[in-house]
């Protein structure tokens, strides 16, 4: 379906029970350097009972590797391209919104990296659009003014995991976002494993009985 974000949907086995056949969803935000294709991968570790939407970043990086906004220094990323690439996403959010069979009040945005921090400063600004967040291996970079909806934030469901022994987005990055998201008063999970810059069966594991709980 052409909206304005190339996109990847897979609907779940077993028809919804819920009213008007209204699917609980992941919109699923890929890393730098990934593309649709990536995090769509993960849907068989997580509850079945969820529709996904894997849209592709806007910016080319390379072959079949792309981005959702310019980085020139990792940590430092441009405010403006954010607020660029938030726009986009909030656009397509609405897009999915009107186009495919989603339980508004059961929309949760999974992120990796990237992806992550697209996820969490979108949620902050809107977080009347989503029922939570998944942030793999991300951060809210400190260079970035982010638009907080302090009203409507507290007791947001969100989950952080991260590996201890990630030299892309160092582990002391995500703490000091930890000690940001429970100030505001972010109903927040925070997990931390051995492991890099990537995703564990143990942190698909702890993220799947986090979203069973979400969803109950």
């Amino acid at each position: 379906m052409q909206l304005s974000l190339h996109h990847l949907t897979q609907f779940p086995a077993s028809p919804s029970a819920e009213a008007d056949s209204a699917y609980p969803t992941i919109l699923a935000l890929h890393g730098r350097g990934s593309n649709e294709h990536d995090l769509i991968g993960l849907a068989p570790y997580l509850p079945q009972n969820f529709l996904w939407i894997s849209p592709r970043g806007p910016h080319k990086l390379g072959t079949d590797a792309y981005e959702w906004y310019r980085v020139k220094v990792i940590g430092k990323p441009d405010p403006d391209e954010v607020a660029l690439a938030i726009e986009k996403i909030d656009r397509f959010v609405d897009e999915i919104l009107s186009t495919y069979p989603i339980n508004p009040q059961k929309l949760f945005l999974l992120g990796f990296s990237q992806g992550s921090i697209l996820a969490m400063c979108y949620a902050l600004g809107r977080p009347h659009k989503t029922a939570g967040v998944i942030a793999q291996s991300g951060y809210l970079p400190p260079v970035v003014q982010l638009t907080i909806n302090e009203a409507n934030i507290k007791d947001k469901p969100f989950i952080m995991t991260h590996g201890t022994q990630d030299t892309m987005i160092p582990v002391d990055w995500a703490r000091t976002s930890r000690n940001v998201l429970q100030k505001l008063g972010i109903y927040l999970s925070y997990y931390e494993f051995n492991m890099g810059h990537n995703i564990s069966t143990e942190s698909l594991s702890t993220i799947s009985t986090w979203l069973e709980k979400q969803t109950q």
